[in-house]
């Protein structure tokens, strides 16, 4: 317990490994506690995940199948945010902008800009269909852990909403 608790106060992620009732307040107090098979109730109860297989593999196999999950997850948000962008800029600009009447020869009567319901749902659908394939994305996960770079998200979603509306724009 005094080990963790030293490592901690220096600033580290502590994890420890476990499986009597004597690891069960070090399991506690570590960021990750982790009790091995066979391990008491005792080191269960304090410990954040239970391995249920032998050996310590798993924990290298669980650490890299969730940092591929945070990069899904990341993706997923950019990917989002992105699209959001594109939609909501274009309809924004091509609504003020885009007047109907001068683009044609003047038997449309129409003098804003209008997009059918079903024209919506159908890009909704569309994109929604698209985001399907994030979930079976070939990611590879970083060496280190990763925190979230909401600048960085922000960023790069932004001028990957922004590129397909202006080119959008340039096509009507």
């Amino acid at each position: 317990f005094q080990i963790v608790d030293r490592i901690r106060k220096q600033g580290y992620v502590t994890g420890m490994t476990g499986d009597g009732v004597n690891d069960a307040p070090a399991l506690k107090r570590a960021d990750i506690g982790i009790a091995v098979e066979g391990a008491t109730d005792a080191a269960k109860a304090a410990a954040d995940i239970v391995l249920i297989e032998p050996g310590l593999s798993v924990i290298i196999e669980a650490i890299q199948r969730s940092r591929k999950i945070f990069q899904r997850m990341r993706n997923y948000c950019i990917y989002r945010i992105a699209c959001t962008i594109q939609l909501l800029f274009f309809f924004f600009f091509a609504v003020l902008f885009i007047r109907p009447s001068d683009l044609s020869d003047g038997a449309d009567d129409e003098k804003n800009f209008t997009l059918p319901v079903i024209a919506i749902v159908i890009i909704t659908i569309l994109n929604d269909g698209t985001i399907i394939t994030i979930a079976h994305d070939k990611v590879i996960p970083d060496r280190r852990p990763q925190k979230w770079d909401l600048t960085e998200v922000v960023i790069v979603s932004t001028l990957l909403g922004l590129v397909p509306c202006m080119s959008s724009m340039l096509l009507l």
